[in-house]
Formats: C-alpha cells, structure tokens, sequence
C-alpha cells in the first residue's frame, strides 16, 4: 500500500511508538511518506529513526516562523525553485479549495509541492487536529481515491474542550474512514464528543526485539519513574511516594526520566527531604537510554493523576508496556486507561490515585519479595507480547486499511 503518516512535527522524542509503527509496516513492504507540518525541535532523534532512515522519508511543510514581509520573500524563493516539480492540476485544486475556504491555505498551498500525497491510498493522520486538516483535504477533493484514517491519542479528547471537539470533528462522520482510539477509555471520552460507529481500539506499541531484558545481579532495588514532569503525570507524588519509602530502606533509589514544567518542584521536594543521594534526575532521555535504565531498575512506578484542568487521565501509558515488557513489576495509579495495559495482581498492581501508603504498601510489597518481581516481571513481558508488540499492532492496523480499501 501508499500510505501517508500526517503529523504536527516529526520525529519527536516522546512519540517512539509513531516510529515503531511506521517501521512495521515499512518492514511488510509498505511505500510510506511520513508528512510533518514542523520540523523536528527535539535535540534528541532515536537510533530506530535513524537506522531505518525516516527522516528521509519525510516530506515537511513549507512553514517558516518569520515575519510576514520575509515570510512572502521566502515563499517565492521556494516557488520559483521548486516550480519545475509542480503539476498544473494540482495548482487549479489547490487554489479552487483555498479560494472557496475548504482547506487552510497553509495546506492548501503545501499540497501543491508535496510529493506523493495526491496518489496515497491511505492518509493517516495523528491526533485529532491533524485528522480535521486530512478530513477537509477529502472533502476539497485534493486527495484522490486515498482513504482517512485518524487516531486519537489523549489530549485531543479531553473533556474540558468537548463542546469545541463537537463543531470540529463533525466532519469526521463524512470524510473519515475509521478512527482510531489506544484504550477502551479513550473510546469512551471520543463517544461521549459524538457517537461515530466507526471506532476501533488499536493501542499504540512497542518491538519487543527492541525492548529485551539482561538479566543482571541487582546489588540494591531501584524504582523508575518514566514520564513528562507535568501534573498528569504525578512526578511530584512519586518524590512523596519514596521518601517514605526511603525511611524504611535507606539504601533504596529512584530515577527519574523526563522533563517538563514541574522539574523545579521537584527538585526543590527532593533537596527539602534530603534525597539528593538517592533520587537521580536524567531529564529526556533517547529510547536507547530509557532501554539501559530499565535494564538497571527493578520496580516501575506511575502515580499518574486526573487533571482537574483537563477533566482526564491518562489514556494508555505507553511506558507501562515498556517497563512490562523489559520484566518490570509495575505499580500504578488506577485512573483512565492505565488498567487495561497491565494486569492487577499479575503483572504489577493497582493503587488509588492520590494514596502515597497505598503506593508505599504494594512497592514495600515487592521489595521484600524478589521472587514476586522475577514472576510479575515474566507475566508482564508477556503480557505485552500478546497485547501491544508493533507487530500485533501492525497486524491490526492493516486489518483496518484492508477493509476501508475493500469498500466504495
């Protein structure tokens, strides 16, 4: 198949599961286009991304942040050096839908130049704005036979922002051939915006021949906690979670992997109880990095919380299916759709959000334990095998492009 990738900005370093599946289905023979509004602003670009060549893959929109004066200087320039690629239909589509107002100019505009996109056979964008932009290319015409796929991933369902999602993604029920949700709990959130019968539950994944545990002799237990230091994400209750932890077993440690805007919190939380010593910032990390971090710790946590600003939670936690999958025991909040990547009592366990002695318990649990961290880090792997492997995805993914080109 044809299949276009569309995206706000590619690659990004928190979205490796993007680039995991777009490897899978280059590796069944696919021709993908990967069609990114922004470039890259991450210093940081995973090994797989690189080793697989996407960048090349990659066509970015012509979207230069200056001024408007040099703004239409450049624009010409690109014009005029790119005028010899252009086809005569495209330009008459372009212009006819900018001018009657069924598609932004922007891209409207980068259509004209953009390789490939008029002979896909899929378009599938990520996250729901970039969903409404290819719906509104369908509907102007601009994408031929090509079939609309959109996948929701968390904060482009959140119900503070559901009467706007109402207006905005109405098109969907006329110009988008299946969406896409990652949990039974981001279904729930995109049909309480509007009841489209055409969803599906597709989780995003992982390889897990990437993801491969070393067994290693652990000389002292160390908690990991992988995520954006944001309120969501609970970092600030985790410092909490192992500080009364660390009372109890002095010679514990915790990392952290992430940056974001509670990072200063944080390190003020840490340098007030004194654990300097035992808690280790490692700020953003490449998925490398995060896979030799893993293999050094031995209990993954997530105290995850519900925003109050954003009326959810977490919709999947792709990183619990990393942990479990590099043998983790995972202990997590039990709030949106983390309790359907891990299995309570098998594979880790569930804790009320909010509850630091719950949390505290149930680690203190498997630190005492270690043969219950081996059998719950064994379950987890397997778990994440028959669940979220970028292959089981893949499978799936296709099923769904299969039957959409199969109908009229």
């Amino acid at each position: 198949m044809r299949i276009g990738i569309l995206v706000e900005s590619f690659p990004r370093i928190s979205e490796a599961w993007l680039a995991n599946q777009i490897i899978d289905l280059v590796k069944r023979g696919n021709e993908v286009s990967i069609y990114s509004v922004y470039p890259n602003s991450d210093s940081i670009i995973h090994q797989q991304v690189k080793t697989y060549n996407l960048i090349e893959k990659t066509h970015y929109f012509f979207n230069p942040k200056v001024n408007t004066g040099k703004r239409f200087w450049l624009g010409l320039g690109f014009i005029l050096g790119n005028f010899c690629k252009v086809k005569p239909s495209k330009v008459m589509l372009a212009i006819k839908a900018i001018l009657t107002k069924k598609i932004e100019p922007l891209f409207g505009f980068n259509y004209i130049f953009l390789k490939g996109m008029a002979e896909l056979d899929i378009l599938h964008a990520h996250f729901g704005e970039m969903g409404v932009f290819a719906a509104k290319m369908k509907k102007a015409g601009l994408l031929g036979k090509a079939k609309v796929v959109v996948s929701f991933h968390g904060h482009d369902i959140f119900p503070y922002r559901r009467e706007i999602y109402k207006k905005d993604y109405n098109i969907f029920k006329g110009y988008a051939d299946a969406l896409l949700v990652n949990s039974i709990y981001s279904e729930s959130l995109l049909q309480e915006i509007f009841p489209f019968s055409q969803v599906r539950i597709i989780p995003v994944g992982l390889s897990l021949d990437y993801f491969k545990p070393e067994y290693q002799l652990a000389t002292k237990v160390r908690l990991v906690f992988l995520g954006r230091l944001v309120y969501l994400k609970g970092g600030l209750l985790m410092v909490e979670i192992f500080h009364r932890l660390s009372k109890k077993y002095p010679q514990l440690e915790l990392v952290m992997i992430g940056e974001g805007e509670k990072r200063n919190e944080i390190e003020n939380k840490i340098n007030e109880y004194g654990l300097t010593d035992s808690v280790f910032l490692k700020g953003a990390l490449s998925q490398d990095q995060v896979i030799n971090e893993l293999k050094l710790s031995s209990i993954y946590v997530y105290p995850g919380l519900i925003d109050p600003f954003f009326k959810a939670g977490e919709t999947q936690g792709l990183v619990l299916q990393e942990a479990q999958a590099m043998e983790l025991p995972v202990v997590c909040s039990d709030i949106g759709g983390i309790k359907y990547g891990m299995v309570d009592g098998e594979t880790g366990f569930l804790v009320n959000e909010g509850d630091v002695d719950g949390f505290a318990e149930k680690i203190q649990l498997l630190i005492d334990q270690p043969e219950l961290r081996r059998k719950m880090g064994k379950s987890g792997r397997d778990f994440v095998k028959k669940h979220f492997d970028s292959k089981v995805i893949g499978d799936q993914l296709i099923t769904v492009y299969t039957e959409i080109l199969s109908k009229n």
